[in-house]
């Protein structure tokens, strides 16, 4: 029996924290200025984990699916929602758009030969791309940044 993973939808003070559970390859809606009415109807409507900082939001009934975020720190709210459910952080790993949210594509190096600088088509061989917006991604040092920082918070 497979379970499906966890889709989250952060409030307006988590936009950091969205981002990290983006790059650990998390779905997670993100809108900077959205009223907790409509944030908890998206949640229900798109069976969504509410993670928010806001006591009285959890408080409600209609939010019962909620993690009140304890610290203004991102790395301890990610450490809080990683342990919280027990996520795997490494499995799904830049497998999402950091700005869209949507899964990215595997595509041949060919197709983006104009997409990104020649330095990076010349020493990269796989690229990902985002069908929505159209960003382009590889494997680059950032990546190797990210992971360092994510062992470093997770230690």
């Amino acid at each position: 029996m497979t379970t499906e993973p966890f889709k989250f939808i952060a409030d307006a003070m988590l936009g950091k924290l969205a981002r990290w559970l983006r790059i650990i390859g998390y779905d997670v809606v993100y809108e900077s200025s959205i009223s907790d009415d409509d944030l908890i109807a998206r949640a229900i409507r798109e069976h969504r984990v509410i993670l928010t900082m806001d006591r009285k939001l959890t408080e409600r009934e209609s939010a019962k699916n909620s993690l009140l975020i304890k610290s203004p720190y991102y790395t301890e709210q990610l450490r809080q929602v990683i342990n919280h459910y027990n996520i795997d952080y490494k499995s799904g790993i830049f497998t999402r758009c950091l700005l869209c949210n949507r899964p990215l594509d595997v595509v041949e190096k060919e197709k983006i030969r104009d997409r990104v600088p020649p330095y990076i088509y010349s020493t990269q061989n796989e690229f990902d791309v985002c069908r929505q917006c159209c960003r382009v991604y590889w494997s680059g040092t950032h990546r190797v940044k990210m992971l360092e920082i994510l062992n470093k918070i997770l230690k």
